[in-house]
């Protein structure tokens, strides 16, 4: 019976019936399975209450989506080094817009507003949908699923961060992140302090450069630190929990308009910023960097997890109701994804660990 889900969800079959008519027209799978003839084909009914079965011990289901995790993490090095959070929506297999909707559990969420098309005059670009989030942390180089949560459609992403750290035990020496990389949905001050402070990794998150969130003389929007004439400050490394700067004339990025100069030394006026003091505008790694920008890059990987997610385990067709079973129907569909990097790796197919098929 677990066997016949599973190959369901592999070929695509949107329904328990459609899963059934598979075995029964593919004797090869049928086998593979361990149904020896169409006599043995369990029914939808059957199929239906093993699946009851799965969301009654769903808890027992994700244990074994956390072992496959551990394992990738045995038989891949530098896994797990490199996180990337983001959320992808779930519709709903229900009717959002009549009274009594079929999926009680469902509710509508918008995603997609840019500030720069505010900025621009432009009016929202937002994407609704009825349903459910799947949030998800991977790992942003061999683009595998680590943990994850489901919540309704408007549940904020900023929130669920903190959870998704805290299922996967980043304390360990052999769990330990360099770099925690989410988009602005997850810039809070609240977010930096916990990938920093209880995790010691470095927040890869751009911030939000709303209007009066700059300081005069001190930092532009972005958190870069200011001379007194306006320019940027130039970083130049750090120094344990400080980030330097130095003036930008010394360094040749632009030409002083003040008539005195900051400093009578050479090497040019120095601002050390302590890390803890304001960390959302001055992580460990500045936004300024090349590191961060290569950093932030990896974010895309999650876009392609969340592809194949949808479109070849079918979460963007999903014909259940409820949280439970939505929830179940999410775990299986990582649960084959990560079970299918685990065989790769342990046959040393590492280049093929996305694969599905091998």
């Amino acid at each position: 019976m677990w066997a016949a889900l599973i190959a369901g969800l592999l070929h695509q079959c949107q329904s328990l019936a459609a899963t059934v008519r598979l075995l029964q027209g593919n004797k090869e799978i049928r086998l593979i399975c361990g149904f020896f003839g169409q006599d043995e084909v369990p029914g939808e009914d059957a199929l239906g209450r093993f699946l009851a079965k799965l969301v009654a011990h769903e808890d027992l289901v994700e244990a074994c989506f956390e072992s496959m995790v551990e394992k990738l993490r045995q038989l891949l090095p530098g896994f797990g080094k490199n996180l990337v959070v983001d959320s992808t929506d779930i519709k709903a297999f229900s009717n959002g817009r009549r009274q009594l909707k079929s999926d009680p559990d469902a509710r509508w969420g918008a995603k997609g507003y840019t500030e720069q098309k505010q900025k621009q005059g432009e009016k929202r670009d937002l994407y609704y949908w009825f349903g459910y989030k799947l949030h998800l942390l991977v790992d942003a180089i061999y683009e595998l699923p680590i943990s994850f949560t489901l919540t309704a459609a408007n549940v904020s992403d900023t929130q669920q961060m903190p959870v998704l750290l805290e299922k996967v035990d980043l304390r360990r020496p052999e769990t330990k992140p360099e770099s925690v990389i989410a988009d602005k949905g997850y810039d809070s001050q609240k977010n930096y302090q916990l990938i920093y402070e209880e995790y010691s990794a470095s927040p890869i998150i751009p911030i939000k450069e709303r209007e009066g969130m700059q300081l005069p003389d001190i930092c532009n929007a972005r958190g870069t630190p200011t001379c007194s004439c306006g320019l940027e400050m130039a970083f130049w490394g750090r120094d344990g929990n400080y980030l330097k700067y130095r003036c930008p004339q010394a360094v040749g990025k632009g030409v002083c308009r003040d008539l005195s100069p900051c400093t009578h030394s050479a090497y040019g006026y120095v601002l050390k910023l302590p890390i803890k003091d304001d960390i959302r505008r001055h992580p460990p790694v500045p936004r300024e960097t090349k590191k961060w920008k290569r950093l932030y890059r990896l974010r895309t990987s999650i876009e392609r997890v969340n592809s194949r997610l949808k479109e070849l385990l079918g979460l963007g067709r999903i014909t259940l109701r409820g949280m439970a079973k939505v929830l179940l129907r999410s775990l299986l569909s990582l649960l084959v994804m990560v079970a299918a990097a685990v065989g790769m790796a342990q046959r040393h197919r590492f280049r093929e660990v996305r694969s599905l098929v091998g």
